[in-house]
């Protein structure tokens, strides 16, 4: 029975686990000590490298180890002061999705550091996307002591906003909310050009000659404001640039894969490859909703004989640490979420210090970082000036 228990848990999990033994445990495990190549522990462990890289963001959102950009991942100090701990003074709350994703560690890192500037100590919690569990940890941190909440919202379901805890409780607690909400909840914002950003990335995908853009969408009614704004930059564009979309693009995949990602069922993405070739026409560029899912959507298309960038080029969103080497490379972003959380705290700091302030929306330009191998035969080549989602 536990073993079969055991067998559930997602492969990043048990890799980490498998890591914390191997290395990470007995006299061998010193501080500073590298740890293996992302490529040795996929080739070990035999799953891919975005699976990888989220073992290993899960065990520095731990404390036991850090990256070195360039360098490699390394057993990491002791921590003196516990988790968050400040000697008992005053308290901010983090609450998170899942938080050792790696786009939560980049935000953790943001909000820690502005935090502790400002004298604050933190609490961190994931709400393991569940709005229920989401709304327990708000209620958990301020009976714990927490002054102000940073929150990194789940996705919701249209037409109950405006019943949602965020828009009727704690209307006197400083809620910040980074990436995803909506002007209902009447709280501070800090997200992305998201927007600009679909738009631009559709931009760059036309001017190098592609012309059936697939977006990787969600179905009406699922408040994902991220993927919703860049959506509507990529409508714009291609309208702009007096491209039709096909009818069978819109909508496409539907809510049911961004719950898969969510899930990290890798195996399912060979099943969206072949639904994806089947399309009419077939897209010769995809925009997917984020890295891994070009890195996973990529391979499986690899593995279906599909040569790609050549026959279909896929892109991605926010500059993931294994995006920066996979082969063949793809365009992506890169939001500042470190950033971001900075930004956070200090809107939570404003309130507490007794400025009224409205709730406001802070929109962070986001860069586009274009990868690309060599160009294809009878590709037209693009200029060679930097794409930006940030340029006016």
């Amino acid at each position: 029975m536990e073993d079969r228990a055991v067998d559930t848990l997602p492969a990043y999990e048990r890799i980490a686990n498998a890591i914390r033994e191997e290395w990470l445990s007995g006299p061998g495990a010193t501080p500073g000590r590298k740890l293996p190549t992302q490529r040795y522990l996929q080739d070990r462990f035999g799953v891919s490298l975005p699976t990888i890289s989220r073992a290993l963001s899960l065990l520095e959102s731990e404390g036991l180890i850090v990256t070195r950009h360039g360098s490699g991942s390394y057993i990491a100090e002791p921590s003196r002061s516990g988790n968050g701990g400040n000697g008992g003074g005053r308290l901010l709350s983090l609450i998170v999705p899942l938080r050792h994703d790696w786009l939560s560690v980049r935000v953790y890192r943001g909000v820690e550091r502005r935090a502790r500037e400002l004298g604050f100590g933190l609490l961190m919690g994931s709400s393991s996307f569940d709005v229920q569990h989401e709304e327990e940890l708000v209620a958990e941190h301020l009976e714990a002591g927490a002054q102000g909440i940073i929150l990194n919202p789940i996705m919701r379901k249209g037409g109950v906003l405006e019943d949602d805890y965020l828009a009727r409780r704690w209307r006197d607690i400083p809620i910040v909310l980074i990436d995803l909400g909506t002007e209902e909840w009447g709280r501070h914002i800090v997200t992305f050009d998201n927007y600009r950003l679909g738009y631009d990335m559709t931009r760059e995908l036309l001017r190098r000659g592609h012309r059936n853009i697939l977006f990787m969408d969600v179905t009406p009614g699922t408040v994902w404001r991220s993927i919703a704004e860049r959506a509507r930059g990529w409508r714009t564009a291609m309208k702009d640039a007096g491209v039709s979309i096909p009818d069978q693009y819109s909508g496409w995949p539907g809510v049911e894969r961004v719950e898969m990602w969510i899930a990290g069922r890798e195996g399912d993405m060979d099943e969206l490859a072949a639904r994806l070739l089947a399309l009419e026409p077939v897209p010769d560029a995809v925009i997917a909703w984020e890295d891994q899912t070009a890195i996973m959507l990529t391979q499986a298309l690899l593995g279906r004989g599909v040569d790609v960038p050549g026959d279909i080029r896929v892109t991605g969103f926010d500059d993931h640490d294994t995006a920066r080497w996979f082969t063949p490379p793809f365009p992506t972003s890169r939001p500042g979420f470190t950033r971001a959380g900075e930004i956070a705290v200090d809107l939570v700091f404003e309130q507490l210090s007794g400025r009224v302030l409205a709730p406001r929306t802070y929109i962070l330009p986001v860069p586009l970082v274009w990868r690309e191998p060599e160009p294809a035969a009878g590709r037209a080549k693009a200029p060679a000036e930097p794409a930006t989602a940030a340029s006016t």
